[in-house]
């Protein structure tokens, strides 16, 4: 890594400060004891140290999303696919993108906040000529850093350049079975590619995530495609309950109701147990009560205690969205224009985000005791615990 130039602030390394790191161990063992992850699976998680600190650069809780803090910037609207649920209309450029030096400019003050994550996404970032020159100034800066793919543009040299970089890889698979994935992805063809861009980054020996988009098209689908990534070594998952937004908002038909999200919770809280990978439900904050209520756990001492480790809904807490032309989301599925990163220094942006940390969903969360570990899902306008 280069030195830091320009009097530009590098984020602190990850084992500054110690507590942090403490906290961290803290929220991996007693996650794991909740949820009753069986030891060899777990321990063999575990030992992946490498893996385990990229994942988890700057964490202060495990959340809806992943990790609180951290930034995701869509850096193009340019994609080769045409997914049928995309909440970001991939295709085609529909905005005056940042450029290289406003994207520049833009990490330097996130690592200047002390955001310590950092994801490239898009559209398909991979079309965007200039983005291992953006990497290359992230990992000045410090950043850990990830890119959201759909992977079929990963030949072995772009993983290779992944790999100089130290970049984790983020890749979405919506079915085992070509044809239901090729039909989401809106391009014959998606599932062969992408399958050959995943075996690029495990040859590589890459960090690879997978992203899942449970629908009511592919929701068979989701046991098999985590039994798949466990094969082959994926260290995190994403399962993403559809949300109609973007391009997917014609869809709502594909919307899992309450009693389908349960037994999409209760897959997910079983294949836990059983498999050398973590398991994060997005735009599902309820998974972090139905995992305590699975226990037993209704001290709403003890709940609000583990809120500190396991904080559900990031929305307005710990995630800053930047949209291709420089807008701030609280969400990407939350399209409420915070700010605009080319107007307003993005530390300010922040500020406005965390006070609008109480978005409401609409339903009754001031009384449920889960309430410090869920929050609600900001999208929806019903729970389904209730």
């Amino acid at each position: 890594m280069k030195t830091e130039e320009k009097g530009h602030k590098q984020v602190k390394a990850f084992y500054n400060p110690p507590y942090l790191l403490l906290k961290q161990a803290v929220m991996i063992i007693v996650y794991a004891f909740i949820v009753r992850w069986h030891t060899r699976p777990f321990l063999h998680w575990l030992v992946q140290c490498r893996n385990l600190l990229h994942a988890s650069a700057g964490l202060s809780q495990i959340c809806c999303f992943g990790i609180n803090p951290h930034v995701v910037w869509e850096v193009t609207g340019r994609c080769n696919l045409r997914c049928i649920h995309c909440h970001a209309f991939g295709g085609e450029q529909r905005y005056k993108e940042l450029t290289t030096t406003e994207g520049k400019e833009l990490i330097d003050r996130i690592a200047e906040m002390g955001i310590r994550t950092f994801v490239f996404s898009g559209g398909e970032p991979l079309l965007r000529e200039d983005l291992f020159e953006l990497i290359e100034h992230a990992k000045e800066r410090g950043l850990t850093v990830f890119i959201a793919t759909n992977g079929t543009l990963i030949t072995r040299a772009v993983a290779r350049e992944l790999k100089r970089y130290d970049t984790g890889v983020v890749i979405g698979l919506d079915a085992l079975n070509p044809e239901i994935h090729d039909r989401i992805r809106g391009v014959r063809g998606a599932y062969d590619a992408v399958i050959k861009g995943i075996s690029n980054c495990m040859a590589e020996n890459l960090y690879l995530h997978l992203n899942i988009v449970a629908a009511r098209a592919n929701i068979n689908e989701i046991e098999s495609i985590i039994d798949y990534g466990n094969k082959i070594g994926v260290y995190s998952y994403f399962i993403y309950r559809f949300v109609p937004a973007g391009r997917g908002k014609k869809l709502s038909n594909q919307e899992l109701d309450n009693g389908e999200l349960r037994r999409l919770l209760k897959l997910l809280l079983r294949k836990q147990r059983e498999i050398s990978g973590i398991l994060i439900p997005v735009a599902a904050p309820e998974y972090w009560a139905y995992m305590l209520q699975s226990r037993g756990i209704r001290s709403g001492l003890i709940i609000a205690l583990l809120g500190h480790l396991f904080g559900g809904c990031l929305a307005g807490r710990g995630m800053m969205y930047i949209k291709p032309n420089g807008d701030v989301w609280a969400c990407p599925f939350i399209p409420v224009c915070m700010g605009n990163v080319r107007n307003e220094p993005a530390g300010i942006i922040w500020e406005h985000l965390q006070q609008r940390g109480s978005f409401n969903p609409g339903y009754a969360c001031y009384a449920c005791p889960y309430k410090p570990v869920c929050g609600g899902c900001k999208t929806r306008t019903t729970c389904m615990l209730q």
